[in-house]
């Protein structure tokens, strides 16, 4: 009758410590997918902001726009003097130049609006005129940011209110929508920072469908938030807060909420007993404000109340705060489902072993293969969520290196493939080329057609060159505007020259209708090609020697192809 009671202690025991390894083992792989969707999106926000500040780089070192801003500026202070301005007023051909400018430039993402901010925080350009003259709307929300930028930094400013109706949502235009933007300083000829110029950017877009895509399983959340705890991204709970009352029928939880813990859960009915107001800042939003990046491996309240798991982090170059979550409840799904069949099995085997005293190895070994059983379970749960891990990886990865408009290669894919096909050509010892390809005469065709089948035409372009490659080595990218390039790993210069006459004509082929062009009825393009082998060999002189190539073909009046020789140019038409 001894053997009976020392089977059960041992039982109790070995029920308990597997209970607490895959309590402890669910937490730690969690925490690691959690953590590992976290830095994901946080690269995938870097990779799309630097793009874009990128873009705004190009804007503020266009000589026409600082030019127009250093008018601008002209005309603002000889106003706040008293002196008589050279252009009225109310017909100031200056702005109307600007805005025309850059309206063509906010179309490419379909920007919201821009800023040209004077050193002393008031707007001197706008696409609206209720802005200009008045404290900039960046000035009273994000001081700090703004200061940033006067001093000579590229940087993204968090969301912010707007001080104008914007289209929310569900379509309907609203007072104090969320709005976000990307500011760079104009400098002069002599660097010195004259003013600001900013874009205003459709938070609801990239900024907050990148963390959207962050979210995994049924209840997994990601989301931004500010210095002060307040969310800067959409709430994927949208409808739960409305159903408690949290935001109003028309807010979609972005500027609208504070992470700040209620004390119990909202969504079961907890009625919170501190003051929202006097309310502490969830665990975690505490610990990323105030730099703690230590894993915590337990669970904390959000801000619904729910339990949930989570990882963070702080962003110094953003300013912002970056979490994952998911609610504990899911997190611990499958570890509560072996703990109640153990339990169970336990039970059942406790009554064999007091009616069958005579049988326990048999039930021992009974249990044995429940628990092999209900481990595997585990482990192909945790395979199925390794699985939506990766795929989330795919798509963010796809979104950082395609250009969304013409579904070819980015400059950012670009740069990266140049490096790796210039090492394939040296260590070959053959020729590399690169040919540099512009549309004749694009802006007099935005300019007549419109915008929209600019766009079209990049497009198609697009589509024709990509269709033109016939190696697998050879790629082809949007370096910017209605610029595209083609990289050729083992192609001498009589090669790429060909290659570039089988595009030119290809396109020509289309016949698009361009009745502004002063070459052609149909669009046509300039090609510059430039080769290289062996020691000459590198990615600035390659580029260079296009670039060069390019700017003979236009000046030989377009519509023509260049390949740069060290002693000559040589064309092709």
């Amino acid at each position: 009758m001894i053997f009976p009671p020392i089977f059960l202690v041992i039982v109790f025991i070995s029920m308990w410590v597997s209970l607490s390894y895959i309590e402890t083992e669910s937490k730690k792989n969690i925490h690691k997918s959690l953590n590992a969707v976290l830095h994901t999106t946080q690269e995938a926000l870097q990779l799309w902001l630097g793009g874009r500040l990128e873009e705004l780089a190009d804007v503020v070192n266009d000589k026409e726009v600082i030019g127009l801003t250093q008018a601008l500026l002209l005309e603002y202070e000889q106003q706040k003097t008293g002196q008589p301005a050279d252009i009225p007023e109310d017909n100031n051909a200056t702005l109307k130049k600007l805005r025309a400018l850059m309206d063509g430039k906010m179309q490419r993402h379909d920007d919201k609006g821009f800023f040209i901010i004077a050193p002393d925080r008031i707007s001197i350009a706008s696409m609206r005129d209720s802005n200009i003259g008045t404290e900039n709307l960046i000035n009273r929300a994000r001081k700090a940011y703004l200061d940033r930028a006067f001093d000579g930094g590229k940087l993204f400013i968090p969301s912010i209110n707007s001080d104008v109706p914007l289209v929310s949502p569900d379509g309907v235009l609203r007072d104090k929508q969320p709005t976000i933007f990307i500011a760079a300083p104009v400098k002069d000829s002599t660097s010195k920072v004259i003013a600001v110029l900013t874009l205003r950017l459709d938070p609801m877009t990239h900024f907050t469908r990148i963390t959207q895509l962050g979210a995994i399983g049924n209840t997994g959340e990601s989301y931004a938030f500010d210095k002060k705890g307040l969310l800067i991204t959409k709430s994927r709970f949208n409808d739960h807060l409305r159903s408690i009352g949290t935001i109003g029928d028309d807010e979609f939880g972005m500027l609208s909420i504070r992470v700040t813990d209620p004390g119990g859960n909202l969504l079961e009915g907890y009625v919170p007993t501190v003051a929202l107001e006097d309310r502490p800042l969830t665990l975690m939003a505490q610990r990323a404000i105030s730099g703690n990046l230590e894993p915590h491996k337990e669970s904390y309240r959000d801000y619904r109340g729910v339990t949930v798991f989570g990882a963070w982090l702080w962003n110094k170059s953003l300013g912002i705060g970056l979490a994952t979550e998911m609610d504990a409840k899911e997190v611990l799904q499958p570890y509560e489902l072996t703990r109640i069949v153990i339990t169970t099995v336990l039970g059942i085997i406790v009554l064999l072993i007091i009616a069958l005293v005579f049988f326990p190895l048999w039930l021992q070994e009974r249990e044995k293969e429940a628990l092999k059983k209900h481990r595997d379970s585990l482990e192909k749960t945790v395979r199925k969520r390794t699985a939506q891990l990766e795929e989330a990886n795919r798509n963010l990865k796809i979104l950082s290196e395609i250009d969304p408009l013409t579904e070819i290669a980015n400059r950012r894919l670009y740069e990266q493939t140049l490096t790796s096909a210039i090492a394939a050509s040296k260590r070959a010892s053959q020729a590399m080329s690169l040919m540099i390809i512009d549309i004749d005469f694009f802006k007099p065709f935005n300019d007549n057609y419109g915008h929209d089948k600019g766009d079209v035409i990049l497009k198609n372009i697009a589509q024709v060159i990509a269709g033109s490659l016939t190696r697998t080595t050879d790629f082809a990218a949007r370096y910017g505007g209605e610029e595209f390039v083609v990289l050729m790993p083992l192609t001498d210069a009589e090669g790429a020259q060909h290659f570039a006459k089988v595009i030119k004509e290809n396109i020509e082929t289309k016949a698009f209708e361009h009745r502004f062009s002063k070459v052609a009825d149909i669009v046509t393009v300039s090609i510059g090609v430039s080769s290289l082998i062996g020691e000459t060999l590198n990615q600035t002189d390659l580029f260079k020697q296009a670039d060069s190539a390019l700017y003979q073909a236009k000046e030989n009046g377009r519509n023509r192809i260049v390949l740069y020789d060290r002693y000559n140019l040589l064309s092709a038409t």
